[in-house]
């Protein structure tokens, strides 16, 4: 058996003690997130569609503690904003604690705006305390969101609670993007 066969066998080994539960999954997802690379990447991102949640965690879990994962960002929001996982996604908005997001202000503030519970608190979390890339161009497209927001929403408590932040949000964007001209 050559190394790259191993390599894969090994992988799936891993993989396949996910569905075990036992005391030991978390040394898999140790191993997993030491193995690394686009083949661990692109295994785990199919995992994140599994119907059973502890796998779907599991995943998600191993893919933010990989060293080099920048890759895997486009799948997993990709499955994050997938509608049939709507209403279980807050743990992969949770593991986007695990990425560089820094790029994506306007992702994150959809996922507070438009997301489930768990999502939305997760996102408000991100948009605390990440330091994004913030341009002219990322305000009128986060304005544009909230707009969106503001004419599509229900106006119930969790309405009024976000306009406060959001409002609070886009304020010290406006104060930043203007000292910066």
């Amino acid at each position: 058996m050559d190394s790259s066969t191993e390599y894969m066998k090994d992988i799936e080994t891993c993989i396949a003690n996910f569905y075990k539960k036992d005391d030991e999954v978390y040394l898999n997802v140790a191993a997993l997130a030491q193995i690394g690379g686009p083949e661990v990447i692109e295994r785990l991102l199919t995992l994140l569609y599994e119907e059973d949640l502890d796998i779907q965690y599991l995943a998600v879990n191993t893919l933010a503690q990989i060293e080099d994962n920048q890759s895997a960002l486009s799948g997993l929001f990709a499955a994050i904003h997938d509608p049939k996982l709507k209403a279980r996604n807050g743990s992969l908005v949770e593991a986007l604690e695990g990425f560089d997001v820094s790029d994506h202000f306007v992702d994150i503030l959809k996922l507070y705006l438009n997301g489930g519970l768990k999502a939305a608190a997760m996102a408000k979390l991100l948009l605390d305390y990440t330091e994004f890339n913030i341009s002219s161009r990322t305000l009128k497209k986060a304005k544009k969101h909230v707009h969106h927001f503001v004419h599509n929403s229900l106006k119930d408590d969790r309405y009024e609670t976000k306009m406060i932040e959001v409002k609070a949000i886009i304020k010290d964007l406006e104060i930043l993007i203007d000292a910066e001209k």
